[in-house]
């Protein structure tokens, strides 16, 4: 005896949910990349330099640098920094 199969977004997590379209993924995706360079351009930093050496990682790291010192002039940087500090003190140590 096979048992029933239940249609899409009938589960209780799912209910009233339906499936979309792989496309979405991608402008999800790029809204997450441009607010994460805009709030932690201190971490793009940090990963450009990390970068093995070559010209082009040069290069990458030059421009990284510009935008962090944008984002300071405009407080977005510091914005980033306040709230990790605020998460940290909320965050039990290990």
């Amino acid at each position: 005896m096979q048992k029933p199969v239940q249609p899409l977004g009938t589960k209780d997590l799912e209910a009233g949910l339906r499936p979309t379209k792989a496309s979405d993924f991608a402008l999800i995706a790029g809204i997450a990349v441009a607010m994460l360079l805009v709030f932690n351009s201190q971490g793009l930093m940090t990963w450009t330099q990390r970068l093995p050496s070559s010209a082009t990682t040069a290069w990458l790291a030059e421009r990284a640098y510009e935008w962090h010192g944008c984002m300071e002039r405009l407080g977005t940087a510091q914005l980033m920094e306040r709230l990790k500090l605020v998460f940290r003190q909320y965050t039990p140590e290990t």
